[in-house]
């Protein structure tokens, strides 16, 4: 059965959230379905680069495309289209990926594999959806992005951005309302971003296709971790992730340092922000590590994994790598959002300033508790968050794409398999 996935971004290297998500599922996938890749250069990567990541991607893929958007991302072009957003009905980030040409192209894509799979891998595609009415198609989410436009909205200072981003919601949310539903399968990564996006649109299929881990290439160092010693690893230039290390930087960590003066904390991802640069260099016990090409060597290093995050949607993908290293967790509600984990068990969560300052001087200070939240932390993601795990749902997600009949997840099914004979 052919697949034709058609992505945002090129999904490697797998680094960050949602390039770990679509390389991954991509990697397990293509083992059962004839997998094609047409992929946005959304980063801007060069020519050389973006012909390197197509070479690896095409292990396990029979054709990747690249292709260039209309203009780049985050260049001039792309500042000065932003500003007329508010006039237009569809969201921004859907008209900044598509063009007549790129249209063109695709629909001649689709007229060379009548009967394929379709996979969309974002709603920010909206504008490739139209071609592709007739065939059998799932829409990836890899967050609710009404939801998570919503609560930064809420968290904004800045008014005119504020005004702005409520505006965003409010064009994806009608968006979701009109399109999700049209689609055969809506993949979400968990059962919480179902509900929320059944809110909108209650007509919406919804298969939970959770984030996962590779537990073999994360797993235990052998080395000994240094005391001590706190990491927070992601992408340094996404806004859930900066605001999270403003909250903790002005909030929880003075007071570790307060009991603990001899504290450390590792920032290493990609891309840092100018705030998180210059808090770094203002801060002696602060070790930034800017695009590491190993982030396993930094986690391992340290005694515990932070995740202080109050903003975004989606799962963390960060958690699960550091639980499958075996690294204790600390985090907030919104940071392990939509994870099954346990508070106590295989996981700290704390919300307020003092209560994640308390509890990281805790595991700090107690090897037992320590020990027993990073060994059920591991034991966790082996159970339910493998990509091997995960990749069976995805099967079953396509499965009831092709075969709306026989998918048993589906309202109608159900009712019918408890009707009397």
């Amino acid at each position: 059965m052919k697949l034709l996935w058609l992505s945002h971004f090129i999904p490697y290297p797998p680094r960050g959230g949602s390039r770990q998500r679509s390389f991954n599922l991509i990697r397990q996938i293509s083992s059962k379905y004839e997998t094609h890749l047409f992929a946005l250069n959304m980063q801007g990567e060069t020519v050389q680069r973006a012909g390197g990541f197509a070479s690896e991607l095409r292990k396990y893929c029979a054709e990747v495309q690249i292709w260039e958007p209309p203009y780049p991302w985050r260049g001039v072009r792309w500042w000065g289209q932003l500003a007329f957003s508010p006039f237009y009905r569809l969201h921004y980030g859907s008209r900044a990926l598509w063009s007549p040409e790129l249209g063109r192209r695709w629909e001649r894509i689709l007229a060379e594999h009548p009967g394929a799979l379709v996979h969309f891998d974002a709603i920010d595609l909206a504008m490739y959806f139209p071609p592709a009415a007739n065939f059998p198609k799932v829409l990836n989410h890899h967050n609710c992005e009404s939801a998570m436009a919503e609560r930064r909205a809420e968290k904004e200072t800045s008014f005119p951005r504020r005004v702005y981003m409520r505006q965003q919601a409010a064009k994806l949310t009608r968006l979701e309302k009109e399109v999700c539903h049209q689609f055969d399968v809506n993949l979400t990564v968990s059962e919480l971003d179902t509900q929320t996006l059944q809110a909108r649109n209650p007509l919406a299929h919804c298969h939970v296709v959770e984030n996962g881990t590779d537990t073999e290439f994360f797993h235990p160092f052998d080395t000994p971790f240094e005391p001590n010693t706190l990491v927070f690893a992601g992408s340094l230039d996404w806004y859930p992730n900066i605001s999270a290390m403003q909250f903790f930087a002005e909030e929880i960590w003075p007071q570790i340092r307060k009991e603990l003066p001899e504290a450390r904390l590792y920032l290493a991802g990609q891309k840092p922000d100018p705030w998180l640069l210059q808090w770094a260099a203002q801060e002696s016990q602060v070790e930034l590590v800017a695009n590491p090409e190993d982030i396993r060597q930094w986690i391992a290093r340290a005694a515990l994994f932070i995740c202080p995050i109050r903003d975004g949607g989606g799962s963390r993908l960060k958690i699960l790598d550091a639980m499958a290293m075996g690294e204790p967790v600390i985090s907030t509600t919104i940071g392990c959002e939509g994870l099954e984990v346990t508070n106590g068990e295989n996981i700290l969560i704390a919300d307020a300033a003092p209560d994640f300052a308390g509890k990281v001087l805790q595991v700090l200070r107690d090897a037992t508790l320590r020990s027993q939240i990073a060994v059920q932390g591991r034991a966790l993601v082996e159970r339910s968050y493998s990509w091997k795990v995960i990749v069976k749902r995805l099967e079953r997600a396509y499965e009831c794409a092709l075969d709306r009949q026989a998918c048993d997840q589906r309202p109608d099914n159900l009712r019918l398999a408890k009707s009397p004979a």
